[in-house]
């Protein structure tokens, strides 16, 4: 993900962040309200405020991560969690506007307006990322990615080489990546995702005989779960 990518992502989860807490508000001044006037919340206003605690829980979990975790690679959101958000955006967007319309303060379609877009935003985020889901290439068990344009890392000379099947999960391989390789979450993430959407990746080591023992221990890892992952050390001659 590059610059822009990540400063849309930060803006998108800021606004997501926002209306999450002012979801939150307008939840506990209803409730207040209701408590004030009727002395007992009606199953309408009971609704309502269920909504916008929804809301306001999905929209500043997303937000959070959106903002704050902002350098893994690939989507950071699954597509339905996308399509979630956008319909968060859809729901505040429309009652906002039926607001404005029954008050006739017409500055709201702006916000309404405003979220609409974020929302039409975030359902194309979610194509995105369901068709890098759908598209991930494996490649022949005998193939090397040393000789494969855009691999191989600059300096590299000896290392393990992660090849990508679709049977192993993901969250395997990450774990795999820190318990063996001693990468740290984010960038046991990131590897896996490149592994995900390159077809392997290659991981570069001191010696040789480190990269013999890391692939032996990425590859005795995954026979115990009975997952076909393969890594292997390889080197430049």
């Amino acid at each position: 993900m590059g610059k822009n990518g990540r400063l849309i992502t930060r803006i998108i989860g800021g606004v997501s962040l926002a209306f999450g807490i002012a979801s939150a508000i307008l939840a506990v001044w209803a409730i207040d309200r209701q408590f004030a006037i009727r002395g007992i919340v009606q199953v309408s206003a009971a609704a309502a405020i269920v909504m916008f605690l929804s809301i306001s829980a999905f929209c500043c979990l997303v937000g959070y991560r959106l903002v704050f975790s902002p350098n893994r690679d690939g989507s950071l959101l699954s597509p339905t969690g996308w399509m979630m958000l956008a319909l968060c955006f859809c729901i505040i967007g429309l009652t906002l506007a039926a607001i404005g319309l029954g008050r006739g303060e017409y500055l709201l379609f702006g916000a309404a307006l405003g979220l609409g877009v974020l929302g039409f935003g975030s359902v194309l985020a979610g194509r995105a990322a369901s068709s890098k889901l759908l598209w991930s290439p494996v490649f022949p068990p005998d193939t090397s990615l040393l000789w494969m344009k855009g691999f191989t890392p600059a300096g590299f000379s000896c290392g393990i080489e992660i090849m990508n099947d679709s049977l192993t999960p993901m969250a395997f391989v990450v774990s795999a990546l820190q318990n063996c390789v001693g990468l740290s979450e984010n960038d046991a993430i990131r590897t896996m995702l490149e592994i995900h959407t390159k077809g392997g990746a290659l991981l570069p080591m001191p010696t040789i005989e480190e990269s013999k023992r890391v692939a032996e221990l990425v590859t005795a890892e995954a026979r115990s779960k009975n997952h076909p992952l393969a890594c292997r050390a390889v080197r430049l001659e």
